[in-house]
């Protein structure tokens, strides 16, 4: 079965009325009750965190998608919770530990593909400082993490394309500032 969102949404959550996906628009609209809804990106947060040797934290998923590929610390942000609160959060569920300091680092899109459908997030990465990794453990959705530095770090290992990409733009970086 195909995993575009136009395959999945054909009835009114409502009312329960077929309705129609517009797929160009992202957007389904129902006939019956005028119900309307757009598929909009999911907000989701991803930690860069440095060891002071220069690696970088990758943690090892411990679920699907994509497990037992490499990732960076992170989750969907909650209702109603902001960007930085879910970052400090998932650190703190993940990794047990919590960052001194957070930065943002920059929004990179991607697709999600969730229990058979396409979840279209963008993927907010903040540079997060982490002085004590005294309490440094895996748990939560983790089933291992290995600091790497970036510069070795093997890309058909990891995950996502969004996680890729910040990773990327963190190793330009890294070598513009040497």
């Amino acid at each position: 079965m195909d995993k575009h969102p136009v395959n999945h949404y054909k009835y009114c959550p409502r009312c329960a009325a077929k309705g129609i996906f517009n797929a160009h628009e992202l957007a389904f609209k129902c006939n019956a009750c005028g119900f309307e809804f757009y598929i909009n990106a999911s907000a989701a947060v991803a930690a860069l965190i440095e060891n002071d040797r220069g690696e970088l934290l990758l943690a090892r998923r411990g679920v699907n998608p994509h497990k037992g590929k490499l990732d960076l610390p992170g989750g969907f942000v909650d209702a109603l919770e902001s960007a930085e609160q879910a970052v400090m959060r998932e650190i703190k569920e993940e990794l047990d530990v919590e960052p001194d300091r957070i930065e943002y680092f920059g929004s990179f899109p991607n697709e999600y593909d969730f229990s058979g459908t396409i979840v279209y997030t963008v993927d907010l990465a903040f540079k997060c400082t982490v002085s004590n990794f005294s309490t440094l453990k895996y748990r939560d959705d983790i089933e291992g993490i290995v600091f790497i530095k970036p510069e070795k770090i093997d890309f058909g290992e990891v995950a996502f394309h969004s996680i890729k990409k910040i990773i990327q733009k963190f190793q330009n970086e890294q070598h513009n500032r040497k």
